[in-house]
């Protein structure tokens, strides 16, 4: 079954539109995994650890959700729909923001905004983990990336590429 390429584009471009940093991966796995049933959990994981191997966007995964939604079509419409608007947004955004840098409430307001989102990276660090963790060796893989990255300064790529290793080794 291939989804509408419009209901796609709609889909992502509020997706788009809610998502801050980079992502919202609750948000994400709501409306794809469990309202749309357009990708598995996990797709959903495999394609956030893949947009993690690209240079640039990480999030560069949409593409590949929108792939697994509704094929090429899917593919272009979600990149168009999760990009495009947001880039508007935000380079309207960058242009008050400089032209508002002398206002005293502006450093309150960016420091009142970082809770936030870090309450959102870290749930998107359990939707992850309640899709990609199933056994303790998967587990022990993902501490051992985690402290190989804060740790060291391993490339993130190389880590990645040696975790998925193992894990097919492994038989995750």
């Amino acid at each position: 079954m291939s989804a509408d390429p419009w209901d796609i584009l709609l889909t992502f471009t509020r997706l788009g539109l809610v998502s801050f940093g980079g992502a919202n991966l609750p948000e994400i796995e709501r409306v794809l995994v469990e309202q749309k049933g357009w990708i598995t959990p996990q797709v959903l994981a495999g394609g956030f650890a893949l947009g993690q191997l690209m240079p640039g966007p990480n999030m560069l995964a949409m593409t590949h959700y929108g792939f697994a939604a509704g094929g090429w079509w899917g593919a272009l419409a979600a990149t168009a729909g999760f990009y495009g608007p947001t880039a508007l947004l935000s380079a309207a955004a960058m242009l008050a923001w400089q032209r508002l840098s002398r206002w005293r409430w502006l450093p309150p307001l960016r420091s009142a905004l970082l809770p936030f989102g870090a309450g959102v990276l870290l749930a998107g660090a359990l939707v992850l983990g309640r899709s990609s963790l199933h056994s303790w060796p998967a587990a022990v893989i993902a501490v051992a990336a985690f402290v190989l990255l804060q740790r060291t300064r391993v490339n993130a790529a190389v880590v990645v590429l040696g975790a998925a290793g193992l894990g097919a080794l492994l038989g995750l």
